[in-house]
């Protein structure tokens, strides 16, 4: 009798059918797993703030620990204090405790994960604190990114309730990683906001500090330039001139930097008014003219007939001018800078609008400096623009204010050939 060599099947096998249901339900929970990683780095994506994904770390700890409580204390020398909780533990919340002797200070030492069965395995400290809070097992794990430790994570269960074990360290332990880089990244942002509030009120202090005593040199260069202390030579009067020029240069600088404080502050607000046209574009000439003539170019202005009335902040609309055509002034080594009214189309709900357009024949802007033409403290890299450095606010807050004020800027540049920004102005606000 000839015997088979087929292999055994399993199919052959009764146990067969349980195994393939152990592997249905591995996978099950692996998916499952997945999803839930998935919903807790979406749900810590979310905060903007370093609190707010502690918060959320401390809520999400629960659900996903199977506990009744979750609390997370920061590291400062030798004491630790609770600053997150939820549950039971939230009693805690903004306690100093000290680290000596504590599973805390072990594990912001160690930079390790431990667990504890009952709270008199803690310190003494605890020992007699968490029973009244009927606090059982707890699993402790640091919260590290950068290699820095930015805090540690006490997730507990009530007492009685089974230990934590492998599964609950490691699934705890990939949650309290995503939220250790959502905290890194929410504390950078924080850091860097408190860092440009602090650069923008100290800017704002200083020029409100220097607009005195620039105040009073131009005071007193204007009773020099009329002659009223005496006969002045022409020597004399083309240094008084030149101081003159400067003060205005400064003034003007300082008023960027204050308008920027107060956009980035949201507090500037636009005070509409009719706005008479020819008399603001020559109260232009007095600031430009001399920086034109320094450089040895032609500085002009050309006004349209019969535009239609404009009804805005005139002051606004001066310092939007003004830094184009000081841009304009910068980048230009040879020719002139035009400035021409005109009337332009009007808004699709009929509003009539003014263009102001602003023309150079300087270098022209490169495209790849066309991104960050209108950021703050940006500026195109050119020799000829070195020997002029300004702030690098002028044309960003050119662009602030037109938004400001209901209108835009528009560019149109090629490099070699010069430059032309337009603002475009609707005739009320």
């Amino acid at each position: 009798m000839v015997q088979s060599s087929r292999m055994p099947s399993p199919h052959d096998s009764a146990e067969y059918p349980a195994r393939t249901e152990d592997l249905l339900y591995s996978d099950y929970r692996k998916t499952e797993e997945l999803g839930g990683i998935r919903q807790v780095a979406r749900a810590l994506a979310a905060e903007t703030s370093a609190q707010q994904v502690l918060q959320t770390l401390c809520s999400l700890s629960m659900i996903r620990g199977r506990a009744s409580g979750a609390v997370v204390a920061e590291i400062s020398g030798d004491n630790g204090v609770f600053v997150a909780g939820s549950g039971k533990t939230a009693e805690l919340l903004s306690m100093a405790f000290p680290l000596e002797g504590t599973i805390t200070g072990k594990v912001a030492v160690e930079r390790r994960v431990s667990s504890i069965q009952s709270p008199a395995a803690s310190s003494p400290f605890f020992a007699a604190l968490l029973p009244r809070l009927g606090v059982g097992p707890i699993l402790l794990l640091p919260l590290l990114a950068n290699q820095q430790l930015l805090g540690v994570l006490s997730i507990t269960r009530d007492a009685g309730h089974p230990p934590f074990d492998e599964a609950d360290e490691e699934r705890l332990g990939v949650m309290a990683d995503l939220a250790s880089m959502a905290l890194w990244k929410a504390r950078l942002l924080e850091d860097a906001q408190s860092a440009d509030a602090a650069k923008t009120s100290l800017l704002a202090t200083l020029s409100h500090e220097l607009r005195t005593p620039l105040a009073a040199l131009e005071g007193y260069s204007e009773l020099l330039e009329d002659q009223i202390l005496g006969p002045l030579s022409p020597a004399q009067q083309d240094v008084v001139m030149r101081l003159r020029t400067v003060g205005r240069h400064l003034g003007a600088l300082i008023e960027d930097i204050l308008t920027y404080a107060s956009l980035e502050a949201d507090r500037l607000t636009a005070r509409s008014a009719t706005v008479r046209l020819p008399e603001l574009l020559d109260s232009i000439h007095p600031f430009m003219d001399p920086l034109a003539r320094e450089k040895g170019i032609e500085f002009s202005v050309e006004l349209e007939p019969g535009l239609p009335v404009l009804h805005t902040d005139e002051a606004r609309v001066r310092q939007i001018l003004l830094n184009l055509c000081q841009n304009g002034v910068k980048f230009t080594d040879r020719g002139a800078v035009r400035v021409r009214v005109t009337r332009g189309s009007p808004l699709a709900d009929g509003t009539p609008t003014v263009r102001c357009a602003v023309r150079d024949t300087g270098i022209g802007i490169e495209p790849t400096d066309m991104q960050r033409l209108f950021r703050p403290f940006s500026q195109i890299e050119d020799v000829s623009a070195r020997r002029n450095r300004g702030t690098g606010l002028g044309l960003y807050i050119a662009r602030r204010l037109a938004t400001l004020l209901g209108g835009r800027i528009e560019v149109v540049s090629r490099p070699g050939d010069g430059s032309v920004f337009t603002l475009v102005l609707p005739a009320t606000v």
